[in-house]
């Protein structure tokens, strides 16, 4: 610089700008130059495309097109592709009549970086090469005569990487990247990047840096490094994904830290990698859980082995450590490692299974201490060796402020090797823990579980990198048993019950994607009391068994009652469906019920109200459980008392579905006759609808007019009927009913009617017609009366406010009226031409 300043210094610069302009070297010439300047400092071919000077703010070039070939033995693709490469010239290097690089600034530039078959890296290879070439340092003295190795930096670099021939979908991206000889026998390098993966779109991978130092040694093994690294704020989520191709669901803040310090054949590492707010992705709460791990060890490039490795994880008031030593091969690795938990409180361990498992008391909270020691060992080839044991001591979960509590006791554990023979499922046999796996896992108990105090259940299983199964088998209560599902996030809350169960059950599922776990088995329940939301009284079971398989869960051999109702029979509801479509099944059989039993065990204790208005949602004591309900199947019951009428061996298929009810082949002994029809009752709209379609066969009138409390009638009828109605009361009914009816009564009379003035009454042989109903109004037509006297033609209207409205007609011309009601009936001699005009002008 003082050159620069002193009068002599101007004016060989003067020079020297006079001697460029006005004797411009040759393009090709000097792009030579520059490309020869810049390989005999890296060691490497090197070309460009095009050279352009420029002289200010500092005189150099601007490359274009430069490219920096790799050695031929990683590939035959260039190492660096840069576009726009700006070079400055050590303008000393000038006076002495040759051409030196000092900076080679590279803008968004390509580098490659390949490992090959011998796991050599091309740019340790680079490294190597240059540093036997006779360069001096970057920032030489101006007294120095050999060529200084440039500063080369890289701005929004992209560095990819390639195993091999095959390029890897790893990347840096936006990477700053520097290099440059710091002394006579030392480098340094730093970058700082953003991991990516090319078949991924990741934003929150976060910041690589690396700052690393190495000195001149005579072989690569033997040069002395120190790399930092650091890694912080990624997301774990993302990283999991940059690193093994999916999102396995973890979230939190990651943050590493790594020093590597020695030489390549013995490089002392120490890290840290700290997580914070660990949660799965779908559990949102206010702990904030941190995962912290310190790990030191020994590794040789040369060998792929690191050695004295110590991973230190604390837990609470213990910790986790794993030791040994590990060789990191691509064909075969081999390992001897051992894990130590030492001390470590369970509270600490379920203060993370809340963030990693769904369904689990917020409350939930454990109290005991976890000792064990595992070891591993696999040599290359030979299968993996597992070993190990330790125990859980004291073990108790509680939630609820302690109330509700399950005790395990002391829980042993044995680690398994997969040398275990299979049987013909595939799964290593175990007599009291049902199949295991053929991989390693971890056995866990036998225990004896108590829950509430509760007579112990025999609980057992094991745990494996792919899944986990449990089994429980003993005597419980059923309280007991929903407070174990619940506390361990098994199930949602069930309903009020007290009994008492055998069970025989497995729990178990994979840990991949969260699946939910999956639970079969048995269960023999007797002396039952349940309630359920909807249903005044409780359900009673003397005795069931319940499946839970894969699809559904059934419930067969029911013996149960309801009030006074005694009710058998089978239920089965399926599993995993949504819950707008699921639809269970049954069939059940009830020895008697009634339209009292209804309104007891639907209507609110409040405000009791009619039975038929059990299925009238509008209500404002609430909405009635079957609207919620979808199911089909079959159901008989012995007596039905509908208020007065007594119904017998009733028989249906029910499919209810959203307010739909449909009776369909509905069967009954009804009034000494039979019913056979089809129902639909909607209760989804307002007001209910109702449809019937079906027949009446040897109907009782006799019991029909004791039913109206006077005996007008007697013999048997037939009929088919097809009818809607729609209403939430009685009343409302009958004035919006219609309906067609084709009726037969025969061996009959009607015991108010007198037609032929003598004290019996008028018998009826045989009488057939067609009636309609039409809002309340009874319209009869086509109607023939076979008696004793003659036959009648008869047609008419009835209704509650107008009373009868009927013509009779003899055979012999003779016409009668009827009026008044059919408790009262008034019969007169009319004049059938003038009776037919009137009844014909009835509505």
């Amino acid at each position: 610089m003082k050159l620069l300043r002193s009068k002599r210094g101007m004016a060989a610069l003067a020079a020297i700008l006079l001697l460029l302009f006005l004797a411009r070297p040759g393009v090709y010439g000097l792009r030579n130059r520059i490309a020869n300047s810049i390989g005999s400092a890296l060691g490497r071919k090197v070309t460009l495309d095009n050279v352009r000077v420029h002289l200010l703010p500092r005189p150099g070039f601007d490359l274009e097109g430069l490219v920096i070939d790799d050695d031929p033995a990683f590939s035959a693709e260039p190492m660096i592709r840069a576009q726009d490469v700006s070079a400055a010239i050590r303008f000393r290097s000038l006076l002495r009549g040759r051409l030196e690089i000092a900076t080679l600034s590279a803008t968004e530039p390509s580098i490659n970086l390949v490992r090959n078959q011998e796991g050599r890296w091309n740019l340790a290879s680079l490294l190597e090469r240059s540093a036997h070439i006779p360069v001096a340092p970057t920032s030489k003295s101006p007294s120095e005569l050999r060529p200084a190795f440039p500063y080369l930096e890289a701005g929004h670099a992209r560095i990819n990487f390639k195993i091999g021939q095959a390029k890897k979908s790893y990347a840096l991206t936006d990477a700053d990247v520097a290099l440059w000889q710091d002394s006579e026998n030392s480098w340094g390098a730093r970058m700082r990047a953003q991991p990516v993966r090319t078949d991924f779109n990741l934003t929150d991978t976060g910041l690589l840096e690396i700052n690393a130092t190495w000195q001149r040694a005579s072989t690569l093994r033997e040069t002395p490094v120190q790399v930092a690294v650091q890694w912080e704020k990624g997301q774990l989520g993302q990283i999991t994904k940059l690193l093994s191709g999916k999102d396995r669901g973890w979230r939190g803040g990651v943050n590493l830290t790594a020093n590597l310090s020695g030489t390549p054949e013995a490089l002392l590492i120490k890290s840290a990698i700290r997580v914070d707010d660990f949660h799965r992705y779908d559990i949102l709460g206010s702990e904030n859980v941190h995962l912290a791990t310190a790990c030191s060890g020994r590794y040789s490039v040369i060998d792929g082995l690191l050695d004295n490795l110590l991973c230190e994880s604390p837990a609470g008031t213990g910790a986790f450590k794993v030791a040994g030593r590990l060789r990191l091969s691509m064909s075969q690795p081999s390992y001897d490692l051992t894990l130590k938990v030492e001390k470590v409180p369970l509270a600490s361990a379920f203060g993370l299974l809340r963030q990693a498992k769904k369904q689990l008391p917020a409350d939930l909270s454990a109290a005991g201490l976890l000792d064990a020691e595992f070891r591993a060992v696999r040599d290359g080839s030979a299968p993996i060796e597992m070993k190990g044991e330790g125990t859980a001591s004291n073990v108790r979960l509680f939630s609820n402020a302690g109330r509700n509590g399950i005790t395990f006791g002391n829980i042993p554990l044995s680690l398994v090797g997969a040398s275990r023979p299979r049987n013909r499922s595939g799964k290593a046999s175990s007599d009291n823990r049902g199949p295991e796996p053929v991989e390693p896992h971890l056995r866990i108990g036998t225990i004896s579980l108590v829950v509430g105090g509760s007579t112990p259940v025999i609980a057992s299983g094991w745990v494996s990198t792919s899944g986990y199964r449990f089994l429980v088998r003993g005597d419980a209560t059923v309280r007991n048993l929903f407070r174990l599902a619940n506390t361990l996030g098994l199930s949602g809350s069930g309903p009020a019950a007290e009994g008492l169960a055998k069970v025989d059950i497995n729990v178990s599922g994979p840990w991949q994607g969260f699946a939910p776990p999956t639970i079969l088995g048995s269960a023999q329940v007797r002396n039952v009391r349940a309630e359920m939301r909807g249903l005044n009284a409780p359900i009673e079971i003397s005795s069931a068994t319940m499946t839970l398989a894969p699809d559904a869960v059934s419930m067969e051999k029911t013996s149960a009652q309801i009030g006074s109702t005694h009710w058998s029979g089978n239920v089965t509801v399926p599993r995993l469906c949504p819950a707008p479509n699921c639809v269970f099944q049954f069939d059940l059989a009830a020895d008697e019920l009634s339209t009292a039993d209804l309104v007891e065990w639907f209507a609110p204790r409040a405000a009791k109200r009619p039975w038929y208005r059990l299925l009238n949602p509008a209500d404002p004591s609430g909405i009635s459980p079957l609207l919620a309900v979808q199911a089909k199947g079959s159901l008989r019951i012995g007596h039905l008392q509908l208020k007065k009428v007594l119904a017998g061996q009733i028989a249906t298929q029910i499919g209810l579905d959203r307010g739909q009810i449909k009776l369909t082949n509905l069967r009954a002994q009804l009034l000494q006759g039979t019913h056979q029809g089809n129902w639909t009752i909607d209760v989804s709209t307002q007001p209910p609808k109702y449809e019937a379609t079906g027949t009446l066969l040897n109907i009782s009138l006799a019991q029909v007019g004791a039913l109206m409390n006077d005996a007008w009638v007697s013999g048997t009828a037939d009929a088919r009927f097809d009818g809607t109605a729609s209403g939430g009361s009685f009343a409302e009914l009958l004035s919006h009913a219609s309906g067609k009816f084709q009726f037969l009564m025969r061996n009959g009379s009607l015991i108010h009617l007198d037609v032929s003035r003598s004290t019996m009454p008028f018998p009826v042989h045989r009488f057939t017609g067609d009636l309609q109903l039409e809002k309340g109004n009874w319209k009869l037509s086509a109607g023939r009366l076979e008696s004793r006297d003659g036959i009648y033609q008869v047609s008419g209207t009835a209704s509650s406010d107008s009373g009868l409205k009927f013509l009779l007609t003899r055979s012999d011309e003779q016409s009668w009226s009827v009026t008044g009601t059919l408790a009262k009936p008034r019969l007169e001699r009319v004049n059938r031409a003038e009776s037919e005009a009137k009844i014909a002008a009835q509505p």
